[in-house]
């Protein structure tokens, strides 16, 4: 749970980070996630690599205090596991296994991790400038590209500095942030963070939805 949490919060934070661009849509992203953090709702869908390998990550908000979260490991998907939280209280559980209490300091990170992703307004989410509208996997979007002072590192730049290959000649880094807007609501609809020319394969995804019938319950016994 910590491992994959802490990788969450890692890829989160390269597809915000700060830059230096057009300020007109700038705002324009800034205000659809205020208007995202104003909504009872939430469901948001994540493509990530952690230490273990790939997985999939789908977390539900309810506000005020709701959050559920289910992770799912490609390579092993009957290792799924669900974490709840309500108010100040955790528990996460298996796959078809038993529910059990999660420790203080996981839950408080837990607490901490659904404050900040969406139930604070946020006071930056980077810069950007406008892409323009387009159509996603069927969705009426405006896509809106990050901007950034310092290039960012690729897993493989990263990887071969955790190797010790920091003199070996890393690939040149061209990722870039994408974040669409939903035309119709103004809402975020998804971000991913991409080499440059290959958008369509990004390296990281996140997918939002806003149900109106999420339930979040205190798990039985």
């Amino acid at each position: 749970m910590k491992s994959y949490l802490s990788g969450t919060v890692a890829a989160l934070a390269l597809v915000a980070t700060a830059g230096t661009a057009s300020a007109d849509c700038t705002n324009e992203v800034l205000q659809a996630f205020t208007r995202q953090s104003n909504t009872d709702m939430v469901r948001k869908e994540m493509n990530l690599i952690g230490e273990q390998g790939p997985f999939t990550m789908t977390i539900e908000y309810v506000k005020p205090d709701r959050m559920r979260q289910f992770v799912r490991p490609l390579v092993e998907p009957e290792k799924t596991t669900e974490t709840v939280l309500v108010g100040s209280e955790a528990w996460s559980r298996p796959a078809g296994g038993a529910w059990s209490k999660v420790d203080p300091t996981t839950t408080e990170q837990i607490v901490n991790f659904f404050k900040s992703t969406l139930a604070e307004i946020p006071k930056s989410v980077g810069q950007f400038e406008c892409m323009g509208a387009e159509t996603v996997d069927g969705q009426k979007v405006r896509s809106y590209r990050g901007i950034d002072e310092k290039p960012q590192k690729t897993p493989e730049q990263i990887e071969a500095e955790k190797r010790g290959e920091k003199g070996a000649e890393a690939p040149k880094n061209e990722a870039v942030r994408v974040i669409y807007l939903d035309i119709d609501t103004g809402l975020p609809a998804r971000i991913i963070f991409a080499r440059e020319g290959m958008l369509d394969k990004p390296i990281f995804k996140e997918v939002y939805t806003y149900p109106t019938d999420i339930k979040i319950e205190k798990p039985a016994g």
